[in-house]
């Protein structure tokens, strides 16, 4: 069974829509999706929220199916999969741990798509020269979609205490790479920033907030490092699931008071 995993640097991508649409072209195929939340009634049939459950279900398809197209950013690096996909937007919401998952594919989409290599990677798996090229087509799709200019909400959220922002998305970008590099060092590079400006913006934001957002450990046998405390975890939590339910509904209603504005901007 061949296994293709699709992941993103953010939502809104079209993950899904591309899934789905690869599912229907290839022969003998499953969709499956590794996810958060509750499952839809219009949503995938085969829905996980645990990477585990997930992981020994596509286990259990091999011999059954000849194409299993997962939607999962956490099993990047975990499911060796034969094609690899990442869809890649230069947005405010872009992940901070998405160059972990663009280093891992073989095909990117959006920004540094590159056709030909779609296509080698395509003929490598010895499909029929029509699956081929229907699964060309929607790709370039998807690459459109992407690099489309198109009109959208731009939604930010920040907490602050008596009318000073104490924690926003940079901050949370930062504690999102400690914790995916366990080095403040690290993960100010990653932002593009100093470390003192890094531990300035936390040393801040601890002052605030009246708790630790950090474990700094200096020295030892394992070279020192950082660490979120689990008030700096709950925090960082917390500001996710509020942001993700806040773009969420402020799309919707974009979506659905401006219909007619987005269809003559896109025409």
């Amino acid at each position: 069974m061949k296994i293709w995993l699709i992941s993103g640097s953010s939502s809104g991508l079209g993950k899904t829509t591309l899934s789905q649409d690869l599912a229907k072209v290839l022969p003998d195929a499953v969709y499956v999706k590794i996810g958060r939340g509750k499952r839809r009634k219009d949503g995938p049939a085969n829905f996980f929220t645990s990477s585990e459950d997930g992981l020994r279900f596509i286990v259990g398809l091999k011999g059954k199916h000849r194409h299993c197209i997962v939607e999962s950013n956490r099993l990047v690096g975990k499911l060796d999969a034969d094609v690899t996909i990442f869809l890649d937007q230069l947005n405010g919401d872009r992940r901070v741990d998405s160059f972990k998952f663009r280093n891992a594919a073989n095909i990117l989409v959006g920004l540094d798509g590159n056709k030909p290599k779609w296509k080698s990677v395509f003929g490598k798996l010895k499909l029929p020269a029509k699956a081929v090229t229907k699964i060309m087509h929607i790709m370039e799709s998807q690459q459109e979609f992407l690099l489309k200019k198109k009109l959208s909400i731009r939604t930010k959220i920040w907490f602050g205490v008596e009318g000073k922002v104490v924690f926003g998305e940079g901050l949370a970008r930062l504690l999102q790479g400690i914790d995916l590099l366990g080095s403040l060092t690290k993960a100010a590079k990653e932002e593009g920033i100093s470390y003192r400006h890094a531990w300035g913006d936390i040393k801040r934001a601890e002052e605030r907030l009246g708790f630790e957002l950090i474990d700094r450990q200096t020295g030892g046998k394992a070279g020192g490092g950082s660490r979120l405390t689990k008030g700096g975890r709950r925090l960082l939590e917390s500001y996710g699931r509020l942001k993700r339910k806040v773009i969420r509904e402020s799309d919707r209603w974009f979506t659905e008071m401006n219909e007619e504005i987005l269809r003559e901007f896109n025409k």
